[in-house]
């Protein structure tokens, strides 16, 4: 008979439910369970990926009790904090990462953290026998910025789900949706700056996301829209229920991203799913995978450039129209989860 297909997902207690990262790594261990493989869950303590003393060695246990040879895949979120453990391991365990996106690129941070971090990340990356990523945009940083040969990744674009597509009634309010972790990252500070200068249309923005990753800037951007007069029109939900999130998805108009950086965009493929008309930053990998006619694409970091795409959303009909159209074409041609799990199932198997 053969053999069973074991594997350890690995993941922190705390990772928050929301974010792209999550859904990622939940929906591919779902989806290659269904292919025959045996999924079993480590849990990790909270606070990564700056875990405490405590944390650091309540993990370096957990990794230890595995059995000789065990296959163990983590997000990078988990295993470049604990590079030194995973080097130690890393003769005895078959460690793959599952890496979105570098953690040294993270806006804000102090330069001793970005380095300290790229070192750790490196050091991780070094330790895994597979590096499975988001997009070819993120194998490329690997390759360039990290030494990953080419060999030892496996790009695996995540599934979008085919929902049942509803278009918000036109008319009055503009209802505006961005989802992701409020961190510097994902550029809401520029989006709030872009939606100052639109005050005299009628719009409103719900932002959805963890609010406990970087709650000082959380701060700065409630200071911000306070200063800009948009208490009452911009309005961070934090994290929500999946039953809230999808009826939130249902009512909105027009989906809006100010990413900086992005491993692979999933918000804005799900906008695009939907058939929701966006605007949206190419943040690096987006600009690989968005048909250039399924919404605008703006450049980072330029409010002007944000704002004059907004503008010409909330005002056109017609442009809305286009571009659902546009959305709902390309949505026809995004992968499957089946279709991640199929990539990562013959590099797991080949360990």
């Amino acid at each position: 008979m053969p053999q069973p297909r074991r594997l350890v997902f690995a993941n922190s207690i705390d990772y928050a439910p929301l974010t792209g990262g999550f859904v990622y790594n939940t929906r591919l261990m779902q989806a290659l369970g269904a292919r025959g493989w045996d999924v079993a869950t480590l849990d990790l303590p909270a606070g990564f990926p700056r875990p405490d003393a405590a944390a650091r060695v309540r993990s370096a246990a957990l990794l230890a009790a595995l059995p000789d040879g065990a296959l163990v895949v983590a997000d990078q979120i988990c295993f470049s904090p604990l590079a030194d453990v995973l080097a130690r391991e890393a003769s005895r365990l078959r460690a793959v990462m599952v890496f979105h996106h570098p953690i040294a690129r993270e806006e804000g941070l102090p330069p001793d953290e970005q380095a300290r971090f790229k070192a750790a990340e490196r050091t991780a990356l070094a330790a895994c026998r597979l590096v499975i990523t988001t997009s070819e945009t993120t194998a490329a940083t690997l390759m360039a910025d990290y030494d990953v040969p080419e060999a030892r990744i496996a790009v695996a674009l995540p599934g979008i789900e085919h929902v049942a597509v509803v278009e918000a009634p036109q008319g009055g309010v503009m209802r505006l949706l961005s989802v992701g972790a409020i961190i510097e990252r994902k550029g809401y500070h520029i989006l709030v700056d872009a939606l100052a200068g639109l005050a005299h249309l009628p719009w409103h923005l719900d932002i959805v996301g963890d609010l406990d990753r970087a709650p000082g800037y959380v701060d700065r951007l409630q200071a911000r829209i306070a200063a800009a007069g948009l208490t009452n029109r911009v309005v961070l939900r934090g994290g929500i229920t999946a039953a809230e999130l999808d009826a939130t998805w249902r009512s909105a108009h027009v989906y809006a991203a100010a990413s900086l950086h992005e491993g692979y965009g999933m918000a804005v493929a799900e906008a695009i799913a939907r058939g929701l008309p966006t605007v949206t930053t190419g943040a690096d990998a987006v600009r690989g995978w968005l048909e250039p006619n399924a919404a605008l694409i703006v450049s980072e970091r330029s409010p002007e450039a944000l704002r004059a795409a907004l503008a010409r959303v909330l005002a056109e009909l017609s442009l809305r129209s286009e571009l659902r159209a546009a959305a709902l074409r390309a949505a026809e041609h995004f992968p499957s989860w089946a279709d991640a799990a199929e990539i990562v199932d013959q590099r797991l198997a080949a360990l």
